[in-house]
């Protein structure tokens, strides 16, 4: 269901980005997407959706709130129009995505067995820019399951060489 929601939502996304873009509100749109996504991502607030009293007046003033712009009000007013407004999760990751992209910049995320040092981090920011042409955001996770190595998710690429990756692709070899 989730890669449904992600697909129905991209456009909405796009839309909103292109018109954000045109009138300098990329950041400003940002924050009040992920404001109106953490609102409809809770689940009394999620169930007014497709309630059959609902009132989309009244779920347009509380997911854009008094200080949204004209535009942003107008967008979660055509989402609540289309019964669109539990697709808000999914299209505040998209719109991120694309304002990234957009930007020549990437969120991507390591994860360790042990916490690295500012060398190590900088090294693997280096390597991922030179690779993907993108100045890289760079968020460090601690996870002791992988054991030794690195797991690190950038967008679309995922490069995993923890020991934990090793031992299950060698066991899926030994069972087959």
């Amino acid at each position: 269901m989730a890669a449904q929601y992600t697909t129905l939502a991209r456009p909405y996304a796009k839309a909103a980005f292109d018109f954000a873009k045109n009138a300098g509100l990329v950041e400003s749109w940002l924050k009040q997407l992920t404001v109106s996504a953490g609102l409809a991502s809770i689940e009394k607030v999620a169930t007014l959706f497709s309630s059959p009293h609902k009132n989309n007046d009244q779920l347009v003033g509380m997911l854009a709130g008094d200080d949204a712009d004209v535009g942003y009000k107008n967008l979660i007013q055509l989402m609540a129009d289309n019964n669109r407004l539990a697709l808000l999760p999914d299209m505040v990751n998209v719109f991120k995505l694309i304002s990234e992209q957009d930007a020549k910049v990437l969120s991507a995320e390591v994860f360790t067995a042990a916490e690295l040092d500012q060398k190590q981090l900088d090294s693997i920011n280096a390597s991922l820019s030179k690779r993907t042409g993108k100045t890289i955001n760079l968020t460090q996770h601690v996870d002791t399951s992988l054991l030794s190595g690195a797991r690190i998710v950038a967008g679309d690429l995922v490069i995993d060489g923890s020991l934990k990756a090793k031992l299950t692709k060698l066991q899926a070899e030994l069972l087959n």
